[in-house]
């Protein structure tokens, strides 16, 4: 594959590249690149985990990238995921590498635990660099990583530590490319500037998206707004059954001919065109009959006209997405172990 085709691949679907000039290099050097994601085994997986961040996982797999998807078990414990229970949250992780198999990761891809890390005095010593070169302040400032306020290290110094190993990760696995969704911005941009000064490669930060809650809102904060699994009914989980994608979908904040701040829209968006390329609407023939649209823009605008109605585009979405999750139902039926274990650990809290 051209330089220029796998660099327009990674790119694909991504809201920010820091910076295009040193991704271009990257690719031009030739060998094979490391990349990866990480992410906190929490619960249920969602729709944006899966279907977002495991297609760009395909993507730089497929771009000649050895990707990596890195399941921090201890991360999540200093987040107090799962009840702050290491065994759980470890348990999750292997929930998790069965989901990204029944979404068809590539076998190249490889799993790596935080577990592995945190036997080695080396991997502290870069924690311990990363945090001496790195003021309060600053560390504070990335917490968001975590989904928490700065003023929350008040109340867990633990908390503090997060940041530092986040950066650490990205040196002790030898990256290229660090890729998360914007939340992971804080996170990349620290390593990108203490890097220099401990005398580190540089590497490229790749992000992608955040899937809106169905709720609706985060047009002043997307970040705050993003779909979370700890919102049960304004998030989709891929092992939602078809019904439950249907009756959420109903529910979410859809206003019509509003195309900003929609999760519908979103899903359609950052899913389903990306994925299908195309979103087929099904409606009775008083309403218009059925029709195609090729393009986000297409669809954005007949929404915007008010030539689709909310519950015709509910009705399509719902059933595009359902079309993306069977083969993860297929797999689930046929791999129920972990899922059920998850499912186990969820009744007990």
């Amino acid at each position: 594959m051209a330089v220029e085709d796998r660099l327009e691949l990674v790119l694909r679907g991504a809201e920010e590249v820091v910076t295009r000039g040193e991704l271009h290099s990257l690719l031009e050097k030739g060998g094979t690149p490391r990349a990866y994601v990480g992410l906190e085994p929490s619960g249920l997986m969602h729709i944006g985990t899966a279907l977002i961040v495991g297609q760009k996982i395909v993507d730089l797999a497929n771009a000649g990238f050895h990707a990596i998807v890195f399941l921090a078990d201890w991360h999540a414990y200093i987040n107090d995921k799962l009840g702050g229970s290491l065994d759980a949250i470890q348990s999750c992780a292997e929930y998790f590498k069965d989901s990204f198999r029944a979404l068809g990761l590539p076998d190249s891809v490889e799993f790596l635990y935080a577990n592995e890390f945190v036997t080695h005095p080396e991997y502290w010593q870069k924690v311990i660099a990363v945090s001496k070169a790195s003021s309060v302040a600053r560390i504070r400032r990335a917490l968001t990583i975590m989904g928490r306020k700065e003023e929350e290290a008040d109340l867990d110094a633990s908390k503090l530590i997060y940041p530092a190993m986040q950066v650490a990760d990205i040196s002790w696995m030898d990256l290229d490319l660090a890729y998360g969704g914007m939340d992971q911005r804080h996170a990349h941009m620290l390593y990108r500037d203490v890097a220099p000064k401990l005398g580190w490669k540089q590497v490229v930060a790749l992000h992608t998206p955040l899937l809106p809650s169905l709720e609706g809102g985060g047009r002043m904060d997307p970040v705050a707004g993003k779909m979370s699994k700890s919102k049960p009914d304004a998030s989709l989980l891929i092992n939602d059954t078809p019904a439950d994608v249907e009756r959420k979908i109903g529910k979410a904040f859809c206003p019509p001919k509003e195309t900003e701040d929609n999760p519908v829209l979103g899903i359609a968006k950052l899913i389903l065109f990306p994925r299908r390329g195309s979103l087929t609407i099904t409606r009775e023939p008083r309403f218009g009959g059925d029709v195609t649209y090729r393009t986000y823009a297409e669809l954005a605008g007949a929404f915007g006209t008010g030539e689709l109605h909310p519950k015709d585009l509910k009705a399509g979405v719902a059933a595009g997405l359902n079309a993306e999750l069977e083969p993860v139902r297929k797999y689930f039926a046929s791999h129920p172990e972990n899922l059920e274990a998850m499912r186990s650990l969820a009744a007990k809290r």
